[in-house]
Order: C-alpha cells, then structure tokens, then sequence
C-alpha cells in the first residue's frame, strides 16, 4: 500500500478528513433550511442543493480513492450526514442513501466499480432492500423483473441496488444486482405527510439483463467475502450489516438537533409568554429549563451511541477483528434506544414551544414530521432487536433475524 493511502486509512487520517468534510457540511446547513420548504413542497430536492453537494465532495465521501473519492470510513460519515440533518432532513436523507449505497457498490467486482465510479466519483445511487421477483439464470448473468417502492433518491440516482431472490447452488438466497437507472421506470408512489422530498417513489425493472459481476449474494457480503480485489482499502472491510443498518441512522441525529436549535433560536429571539400563567418569558420557567436540559441530554445521549459504534466499526476495519453475533445484536438494539431518544427530545422540545410549533410558518413541524416518520425505518426499530439481543445474552440464538 503507498505511504499516502497508508496515512489516509489510519485515525490521525481519518480525523483530518473528517474535519474537513464537517466544515463544508456546516457551511451547507444555512441553504438546506432556506431550501426545505421548497423541497417539500416540489417532492424532489432541488438542483442547487445537489449541485452544492456535489462541489462539496460530499457524495463522494465513501468512494473509492482508486476513483477519485475520499474513502471516508464510518465514523467521518456518520458525523457528517449528521450534519447535513441538521439542515433538511429530505437531504439528509438522499445523502444517506447516495453515500452509503456508493460503499455498497465499491464492493462489487472491479469491473462493475469501474462502471459506477469511472469518470464519476459522485455517482449517485439508491439502494432498497425488499425482495422482488427470483432473477432468472440466462447466459452470462440473469435476466431481473419486478416493483421495488420505497427507492429513495430515485429521482437524482445514476444506479441502483435492488434486493433480488437469487437462484444458487440449487436453491434461492438474497442477492443483490446493480443496474443503471436508465434500464428502470420510476412510478411516481410517494404521496405522504412527511420525508416528501426524498423522492422515495417505485422502480421497476422489465425483464432487464444484470452481467453476472453485477450481482452478489448477500451472504458473500456479511461473511466478508467481497469480490472486490483492492484489499488494502480499510473502510471496505468494515463488517457488511452492522455497516449498512447504522449508515440509516444518522439523518435522524441531525433531524433531532435541528429542532433543538430551532427551540433555542425562537425562544431567544423574542420573549414568548407561557399562556394562562404568570411567566412572561418560557425561558424563566423551571419547567421549560428542565425540558431543554432533557431535550439536550436525551439527544446528545443518542448522538454519543452512534458515534462510539460508528468508531467500533471503523476500529474493528483497521484491526481485522470480526463483530460477534451478540455485539451485533446489541449495536440493533442500541440504534432503536437512539431513536426513541430523538423522538422523545423532539416532544419536549414541541412542548417548550406550544401549539404555535404546529404553524405551517413554523419550521419545526416539518423536522417533526420528518424525524416520526425517517425513524420508523425498518432497520431502525428497537422492538424486535431488542428482544434479540435479550435472547442473544442467554444464548438463545434460534429463529434470530438475519439483519443483525
């Protein structure tokens, strides 16, 4: 490996990228607000914004080098799409997806790396993980079909990753195929209260041809077992399904924080009476200190969770050590305690603010909306995972889900 890549993989790397990366993401947040209203409104994020993006580096965050991107490993992404939440979380959103799928397809072989990032570093890409219909073998790769709704981004994309049943070895496994967004339709599906810009529509496949090195099972993935031959690269050794289920968490985070600082900037803007009290300003009330103080801590305290599993991943990458299943488990369970503590922060932040929080002129009933929907996630629920990691610590590990 040269001395360049070496230094760039190591921490003391890493840290220095980070801070540059955050920088240009803090100095986005300012255009995310402006333009949120906007993007709700248009369902689609507008071109600015992808264009701001774009000139930032950021969808080429966790590309390969070898390509042209930055090679950001968790921990760098994760603070990062935060950052970006803190703005809009639709953009957050799209982002996640882009960013997080690129490291996705940098996992395929060389030559399907190629195709994606040859040339475009910021190749922008979707991902959605419900099955469709069995790809069928043909001569030199399979022949796919099917409706994949919930494709977030679809509408900016260049390519896409879509869950497939997978004929193997005489049965049927996950696969995943990757296939340029001019072979799929996109049925306008994504009509909702909340998340509206992320575009989050239906692709379609009709009867498309995926080369062979275009597809993968996902068991090659989460055992490590990439095709990929660049073997030097840390941050694509980071462990496959812890990787891909916290990459979901962090517009939340930044969702979360948003509305913390819109509490703040409107209470301090003007003194606002607490109705039917004595209070002439929310901000002498015991009561409303001590749900700002909550508020801060419940979301510095979903903040701080992700960061130290973000480091674990990312850490574990560089020392070649694997994630045992309990420790996944665990991970599971702590994204959804995360995401419970952004809601409730979000409540009592709503509360601090009164009814006038719930203006259509008041910007932190779209961030409210957004963060109750984004954080019903599938991979993001607490429920099952934390039944899960209860079985997994007294060694029961029958029927347990495989998205651990």
């Amino acid at each position: 490996m040269p001395a360049e890549c070496r230094a760039e993989n190591t921490g003391e790397g890493q840290q220095a990228l980070r801070a540059e990366l955050m920088a240009k993401a803090t100095a986005l947040v300012p255009l995310l607000r402006a333009k949120a209203a906007e993007t709700e409104r248009t369902r689609r994020i507008p071109d600015e914004i992808l264009a701001a993006l774009d000139q930032a580096g950021l969808f080429r965050m966790r590309a390969p080098k070898r390509f042209g991107g930055h090679e950001a490993d968790l921990r760098v992404y994760m603070d990062v799409v935060t950052e970006l939440g803190r703005g809009c979380g639709s953009t957050a959103w799209i982002a996640f997806i882009s960013i997080a799928t690129a490291w996705i397809a940098a996992q395929f072989s060389d030559e399907a790396q190629r195709e994606v990032f040859e040339g475009n570093p910021e190749a922008r890409t979707i991902g959605v993980l419900a099955m469709s219909e069995p790809a069928r073998p043909v001569d030199g790769g399979y022949r796919v079909s099917g409706r994949w709704p919930y494709a977030s981004n679809c509408l900016h994309a260049h390519w896409a990753i879509l869950a497939v049943p997978l004929p193997l070895n005489g049965g049927i496994v996950p696969g995943i195929i990757l296939a340029p967004m001019s072979d799929l339709k996109i049925e306008d599906t994504w009509h909702v209260v909340a998340m509206r810009g992320t575009g989050s529509n239906t692709v379609i496949a009709e009867n498309i041809f995926v080369p062979a090195h275009r597809v993968l099972a996902v068991e090659t993935l989460a055992q490590g077992r990439s095709p990929r031959s660049n073997k030097d690269e840390l941050i694509y050794r980071e462990s496959f399904m812890p990787t891909a289920i916290i990459a979901v968490a962090p517009p939340i985070l930044g969702m979360a924080q948003a509305a913390f600082d819109l509490t703040l900037e409107r209470i301090n803007a003007a003194s606002k009476p607490i109705a039917y009290t004595f209070y002439d300003d929310v901000r002498k009330a015991p009561s409303m200190q001590l749900a700002l103080a909550q508020a801060s801590t419940l979301i510095d305290t979903a903040v701080l969770l992700m960061r130290r599993w973000s480091d674990d991943i990312a850490g574990a990458a560089r020392s070649g050590e694997d994630f045992a299943f309990t420790k996944r488990a665990r991970l599971r369970m702590d994204i959804g305690y995360a995401m419970r503590c952004c809601r409730e922060a979000v409540d009592l932040l709503l509360s601090v603010q009164g009814a006038s929080a719930f203006a259509e002129s008041n910007p932190i009933q779209r961030v409210w909306r957004d963060l109750e929907m984004a954080s019903r996630h599938g991979l993001l629920s607490g429920e099952v995972p934390h039944e899960i990691y209860g079985r997994a610590l007294v060694g029961n590990f029958d029927a347990l889900s495989p998205f651990v």
